[in-house]
């Protein structure tokens, strides 16, 4: 049975303006518009901040497991400013976007993002970039090695969700990660399970450290979190197998562009071991910065800092 986007109030459907001061609210309502593309099936959301020339650089930002586009407004807005016109999509049972809350792919997730980069490409003819944070950031390395027409990337966290260790270093399992062959076992393991009960479900936030999500300074964030109607809430066994089996279409080693990889000395909800090993891995041309913020972060300053490197980084292509 599918479970699409639960009927919910007026006030729970405008629940993400809490996380956000009036005065964002109120220029992001004023600037953005609203679009859907059709990506595997179902209707995407996007949220598009559009800058008046057609012939600006613009940017889609990725969101990670969890989130949605509406989560991003500040950062939106410090890219807009940044002379960026800025793409947010809902991936496919998230945020906006139709689909079941919970059974999905990675491999979806990966075409919905190449299908809202080809969009962009048809809209806009400026450079077109990409950037995700978290699972975001696997997704848009993913999704440029399968073939979005993006001119450089910014992964805000790299993790590789072919290799085993990686999708347990993100979970609350990541005591086990390093352990020899256990990683392949656990693998193995959900593999079975989901041959069997694929549509089993399972709730989505004992699978990650969700309350470490920000640092100590973002104190009201998860408060509010907890209690937001948007977040897919359970995923399936066949999700979960997805995660543990969809290596980027080109390995690591063998990026072919141009990649920025930001990591956060305050994660702790990943190691950020995890991403520094990733972008060793790496080939092409590469860029690493590292940054004071837990996992993510909202305000102290983070999103013009966050676009101000992101900036830099770019416009060399």
């Amino acid at each position: 049975m599918q479970v699409t986007m639960p009927l919910i109030g007026a006030a729970q459907r405008e629940y993400w303006r809490i996380y956000h001061s009036p005065t964002d609210v109120v220029r992001a309502d004023s600037l953005r518009q609203e679009f859907c593309i059709v990506s595997g099936g179902v209707k995407i959301h996007m949220d598009v901040y559009e800058q008046p020339n057609n012939d600006a650089p613009t940017i889609i930002f990725n969101h990670g497991g969890g989130g949605y586009s509406r989560l991003f407004i500040p950062l939106a807005l410090a890219l807009y400013d940044c002379g960026y016109t800025v793409i947010l999509p809902d991936q496919r049972g998230q945020g906006l976007s139709e689909g079941d809350r919970g059974d999905f792919l990675m491999s979806q997730f990966v075409q919905n993002i190449v299908d809202a980069a080809c969009w962009a490409r048809q809209r806009y003819s400026g450079k077109l970039f990409m950037a995700g944070g978290s699972l975001g950031g696997a997704l848009t390395y993913k999704a440029a090695a399968a073939g979005a027409p993006v001119s450089a990337l910014v992964c805000h966290n790299l993790y590789d969700f072919g290799n085993p260790a990686d999708t347990l270093a993100v979970s609350r399992f990541a005591a086990f990660a390093g352990l020899p062959k256990l990683p392949e076992l656990f693998a193995t393991l959900v593999h079975l399970l989901a041959s069997v009960l694929p549509n089993l479900r399972i709730p989505y936030k004992l699978l990650g450290k969700f309350s470490k999500m920000v640092d100590e300074r973002n104190t009201d964030f998860y408060r509010h979190y907890q209690h937001d109607p948007y977040p897919i809430q359970w995923v399936t066994l066949r999700y979960m197998d997805s995660t543990f089996r969809t290596p980027p279409a080109i390995a690591l080693e063998n990026n072919p562009l141009p990649v920025l990889v930001i990591n956060q000395t305050r994660d702790k909800m990943v190691s950020p071991a995890v991403t520094k090993h990733n972008f060793e891995r790496l080939g092409g041309h590469k860029e690493y910065v590292e940054i004071d913020y837990g996992h993510w972060a909202m305000g102290m300053s983070f999103e013009k800092e966050w676009s101000a490197i992101v900036d830099t980084f770019f416009k060399q292509f």
